[in-house]
């Protein structure tokens, strides 16, 4: 259920096969966007991963998940980068 987002928002994860990361394990900075949400160095060339629902406390929300550009090896299926 997409509740009026473009389907498109996972698409990148779903064509590569990429398993969403917990993001209770992910740092600030990658749920912030600034680090990439796989290998955790500094983006500078980003793309969008998909979302994930994080809570902290009570409070949950939505979080967008960025990655390298290309693709970084931890997301591509090869043995690094």
């Amino acid at each position: 259920m997409t509740d009026g987002r473009p389907v498109a928002r996972q698409s990148l994860a779903a064509a590569r096969g990429i398993e969403l990361p917990d993001p209770d394990t992910l740092t600030g900075p990658q749920l912030e966007g600034w680090d990439c949400a796989l290998c955790e160095r500094r983006l500078l060339a980003d793309q969008l991963l998909g979302t994930v629902e994080w809570t902290c406390g009570s409070r949950t929300r939505e979080v967008e998940l960025w990655v390298c550009r290309p693709l970084c090896g931890d997301g591509d299926g090869s043995d690094g980068a």
